[in-house]
């Protein structure tokens, strides 16, 4: 899956109802890690799904603290910065 270039609809988690979205919006509040991600959404590595959350914080924890820190301009498709899931 490129998670860059996913829906924020995207399920993640169908057991549970968990979304790109919800995975990423705990990265927006802090969560910088596979673990910490996974105790907030209370998915546990046998949950169908779970399996995926590593490949999301590689390519949305950079991007995140990059933006947070100011050195994202947005865009990923003509961005020069090299926070970029693409």
């Amino acid at each position: 899956m490129n998670w860059a270039k996913a829906s924020a609809a995207t399920v993640v988690c169908e057991e549970k109802g968990i979304t790109l979205r919800d995975v990423v919006q705990e990265i927006m509040d802090g969560a910088e890690t596979s673990k910490e991600i996974m105790e907030m959404l209370d998915l546990k590595d046998s949950d169908k799904g779970a399996e995926q959350i590593d490949e999301i914080v590689d390519v949305f924890v950079p991007v995140v603290n990059a933006w947070k820190s100011g050195g994202c301009r947005g865009g990923c498709s003509g961005c020069s910065s090299s926070c970029c899931g693409e």
